[in-house]
């Protein structure tokens, strides 16, 4: 009998970012993001040529991305080249600055509809160049899960976890672990083994990839803070409405989503915004748990206007999937408001399955008790 050795092939998609960084002789030495680096860097990487590790094919950007400059435009180009290269690669590596990246990875993984294999964004918060650096581990790591077939979905890896794209947020800007995953555990984290949560794993592919790669951008998010004045707030809806510019407002409200409730007022500037066309999203500041509109009095009533329940998401998954939903253009007001709260690509916990409100009843709690959702 021959048994036959396959090889598995990743794409190396590198935007730029502190990985890339090197000294460049053009700027006296100084640190800065050099083009072909991580390339010849790669080419040198021992682990990258062992008998268990993928063939690794690069494609640099030219010129590199500031993190801070990429917008929709940049994430449906990373789509659209992944898309190209579907039927050519058994997984995909995208580097590139972490200012941005949990926008950027939960972006594609809406704009990827039936995705069938792993795309792992990573970047690093030390240059590759440094004697001491997270972005060889991180690099390594990255194309090791590209190439397993276990987790065809969007992910980020950093440090020592692997975390679902739209779940991500960036929580520090000087410790190795940037990400962090608030409402869901780490699809995988790496010790002496790979242990992945298999429990968190997504339905396989429907279907054959497609690619969404329009998103609508007239979305304003705003923190509430005690005290706010909202006659700023109403002025930017009104002359939102009045100009089309304005299609959706996430507002990240207090605790479970509530606000003043002296504030009838902006409830019913609320409902206004609404009847104009407008989608609110309440969201919560808390980095974790989620929005109950219905627990309290002033969630009651942003309900009655109108306001849509962002449920567990996080501001990066929010933005993006309304800006998803709207940029589809076949789909009515209310079919985006009930989308909201849908898990499309496992951002969100559905509505039944969070955890019971503070004070809720033994039938609530026994209700919910023991039940696995994505």
């Amino acid at each position: 009998m021959i048994w036959m050795v396959v090889i598995k092939r990743v794409l190396v998609l590198c935007t730029g970012g502190t990985l890339t960084m090197a000294p460049d002789p053009e700027k006296d030495g100084a640190l800065a993001p050099v083009e072909g680096a991580v390339t010849e860097y790669m080419k040198e990487m021992k682990e990258l040529h062992v008998e268990a590790m993928p063939e690794v094919v690069a494609h640099e950007y030219h010129p590199f991305f500031d993190s801070s400059d990429l917008g929709p435009a940049d994430w449906a180009l990373l789509a659209n080249d992944i898309k190209a290269n579907y039927l050519h690669f058994d997984g995909f590596v995208v580097l590139m600055g972490t200012d941005t990246m949990a926008y950027a990875a939960t972006a594609l993984s809406f704009m990827l509809e039936n995705l069938g294999k792993p795309v792992v964004f990573t970047g690093s918060q030390i240059p590759l160049s440094e004697p001491y650096n997270d972005a060889r581990r991180n690099l390594i790591m990255a194309l090791i899960f590209a190439s397993r077939d276990t987790i065809n979905e969007v992910s980020i890896f950093f440090h020592d976890r692997l975390i679902r794209a739209c779940r991500a947020t960036k929580v520090n800007t000087h410790r190795l672990l940037a990400f962090d995953s608030p409402n869901l555990e780490p699809l995988a984290k790496i010790g002496i083994t790979i242990d992945e949560n298999e429990h968190l794993s997504l339905p396989p592919a429907r279907g054959a990839l497609r690619i969404h790669s329009r998103m609508d951008t007239r979305i304003l998010a705003i923190r509430l803070v005690p005290g706010f004045d909202d006659a700023c707030i109403r002025h930017m809806i009104e002359k939102g409405a009045e100009s089309r510019s304005l299609r959706a407002l996430v507002l990240q409200l207090y605790g479970t989503g509530n606000i003043p409730s002296v504030k009838g007022r902006f409830i019913d500037l609320l409902r206004d915004a609404v009847d104009s066309g407008i989608h609110v999203i309440a969201s919560t500041q808390c980095f974790t748990g989620s929005v109950m509109m219905g627990h309290y009095a002033t969630g009651q009533a942003l309900e009655g206007a109108g306001v849509v329940s962002a449920n567990d998401m996080t501001l990066e998954a929010i933005s993006c999937k309304v800006a998803y939903l709207l940029g589809r253009g076949d789909l009515r007001y209310d079919e985006v408001s009930d989308l909201m709260g849908v898990s499309l690509r496992g951002e969100v916990t559905p509505a039944e399955a969070l955890s019971p409100p503070p004070l809720s009843s033994a039938f609530q709690r026994a209700s919910r008790k023991g039940k696995k959702y994505y």
